[in-house]
Parts: C-alpha cells; sequence; structure tokens
C-alpha cells in the first residue's frame, strides 16, 4: 500500500526527449535566470525536455542529419505549461525591467505582446514546439545565429537583413534541416520551430519536473 498517494505520471502521448534522442543537449532557459524575465518561470522545476513523442521523433531525426555535418542541436525550450504563459502575462503587467536591456532593449514590455514574440497560448503548452539552436560537435560551442535565444527585436526574424551573411547561412541551415523533418519556423524568432503537421492538439498545464513517470 502507498497511502493513496499516486506517481505524477506524463500524459500518454508525451515523452521526455532524452529518451528519444540523448545526444540532443538542452538548457531549459525557463528553469533559470537567463531569460527575459529574470528568473525561474512558474511551472519549470526541472531540467529535463518534455515534448509530444511525435514532434520528439522528428527532432531525432533533425539530430541524425546534422551530425552527418558535424553539427548538433542544443533545445532551450520544448513543452511550456500554462501556468507558465499566466506568470509571462503577470509580469508584463510589472515595472521589472531589469532584462530590457538584453532581451528586449527596442520594445516595451507590451511590445513583447505587440510584436507577437509571445502571446498568451503558444504551440510550446501543447507540446509540439521547440527552441532551438546548432552547435559544433567538436568544439560544443554554438554557432553565430546573429543573436541569442528570445532576443525579442527585429534582428531575430530568421530572414533579417541587419545580421551577417554568415549568420544568416546557419540560421537557414537550421531552418533547411527542421523543415526537411516536418518542423516548421515562426518567421520572427529564428530559434522556434513546431510540428507542421500536428493533428489534434490539446493545452496542457502540467508542470516541467524531471520525476515524471511514462503513462501506463
Amino acid at each position: 500500500m502507498n497511502g493513496g498517494w499516486v506517481p505524477l505520471t506524463l500524459p500518454e502521448d508525451f515523452c521526455y526527449l532524452d529518451t528519444v534522442a540523448p545526444e540532443v543537449r538542452v538548457d531549459l532557459k525557463y528553469n533559470g535566470y537567463d531569460n527575459f524575465v529574470g528568473r525561474p518561470i512558474a511551472g519549470y522545476s526541472g531540467t529535463r525536455a518534455i515534448l509530444r513523442k511525435d514532434t520528439a521523433a522528428a527532432i531525432k531525426r533533425a539530430s541524425d542529419l546534422l551530425a552527418k555535418e558535424g553539427l548538433g542541436l542544443l533545445v532551450w525550450d520544448a513543452y511550456r505549461p500554462t501556468c507558465a504563459m499566466v506568470d509571462f502575462r503577470r509580469w508584463s503587467r510589472t515595472d521589472d525591467e531589469r532584462m530590457k536591456a538584453r532581451f528586449y532593449p527596442n520594445i516595451s514590455k507590451q511590445g513583447i505582446y505587440d510584436g507577437k514574440y509571445i502571446g498568451d497560448i503558444s504551440e510550446h503548452s501543447w507540446g509540439v514546439a521547440v527552441d532551438v539552436t546548432l552547435v559544433d560537435l567538436q568544439t560544443g560551442l554554438e554557432l553565430d545565429m546573429g543573436g541569442h535565444h528570445d532576443f525579442l527585436d527585429v534582428t531575430s526574424y530568421t530572414s533579417s537583413s541587419r545580421i551577417t551573411p554568415t549568420q544568416l547561412a546557419n540560421r537557414l541551415k537550421l531552418r533547411k534541416v527542421m523543415t526537411a523533418v516536418g518542423m516548421r519556423n515562426y518567421s520572427r524568432e529564428w530559434w522556434h520551430y513546431f510540428l507542421a503537421e500536428r493533428g489534434t492538439v490539446f493545452t496542457y498545464n502540467f508542470e516541467v519536473r524531471d520525476d515524471l513517470k511514462p503513462a501506463p
């Protein structure tokens, strides 16, 4: 007997990315302080990326294709609980702007929403989206993409004319491989990809943690 305690489980069609593609690096930005809010976001207490199984399989295919070129993937965000979206909106109504210079120097906090960098709903909460970049497998270093994760500015548009040819080529290399495995880019954020053929989706609000059990 366990006193009525029921282990927390993943939804049936979800998995940890590392069970499908253990070679993919993960650094969940919303579980730390290097994000546009400047603190851990509600719903993030773990370090393992969670995705719907078909999306995780697509990321694995992309990783395998890139490995042939000596490249790999680094994931900054995957499944995102809806409470995180509520936390973002709540923060947008405060006077906290400590991360403005690093993440949104040219717009207001309301401009983050007006510019459609973030909204009140997200494909992330459906488990079908990732924020991702390229890394060199030999050096372990990120490729120069002309800006960091969640730099909320027009220079982050995937085909921005305000970056160097090398930076643009790296963005387009990422887009090419992700498109090849069925992922689609959000054109205002070079790092954001979502499953193109996602079928029926549901919005989830379970916590991102490292000890969720697979569905029975």
